[in-house]
């Protein structure tokens, strides 16, 4: 998760590129208002792969939505879902992978913290991403999945506020899923 995702400089261009390439009309993300300030994203036709299939993406850029938001949805199937759904009531197993220094020619420099979130059916935590040397804001992201047979949906929520990231996490899978 980069630090710099939801930076208004950064956004423009992304939101430029989505203009651009229109040809798919993207499907805004259930529980977030429609329309301005948030913006959906044509993330299908982008991402498309065959691990996981984007589903939905929506995003809120300052001043509109300060400091910035972003939620998406997205389907695993597999071995990617059976991994995901473990990190998802084990949120731990993600930030040792995350510290973890093997393989890795340049050490992390970034703390970690996760914490799962309770009070939902569905289960999911909610991750902090701090540069060790402080030079940029943290980052806050939140997660919940559902099992649909061998699928899994995920909700993910990314911002610089957690109390936003955690309350549109929960408030979008409970739209997305039912409560």
């Amino acid at each position: 998760m980069p630090f710099s995702l939801l930076r208004p400089c950064l956004l423009l261009p992304v939101l430029a590129l989505t203009l651009a390439s229109c040809a798919y009309i993207p499907r805004p993300v259930a529980g977030v208002p429609p329309g301005a300030p948030w913006e959906a994203m044509p993330l299908r036709k982008w991402l498309a792969e065959d691990r996981a299939e984007p589903i939905a993406l929506s995003f809120c850029a300052p001043p509109e939505c300060s400091p910035g938001l972003a939620v998406s949805v997205i389907r695993v199937t597999g071995k990617d879902a059976d991994v995901t759904e473990r990190l998802l009531k084990d949120p731990e197993r993600l930030a040792r992978g995350l510290l973890s220094q093997a393989g890795r020619t340049k050490p992390v420099k970034t703390r970690i913290a996760v914490e799962r979130l309770p009070g939902s059916p569905f289960p999911g935590f909610a991750i902090t991403l701090v540069p060790a040397d402080g030079g940029k804001r943290p980052a806050y992201g939140a997660a919940f999945g559902r099992r649909e047979g061998e699928a899994l949906s995920v909700v993910l929520a990314i911002g610089e506020d957690p109390d936003a990231v955690r309350k549109t996490a929960r408030e979008v899978s409970e739209r997305e899923w039912g409560s």
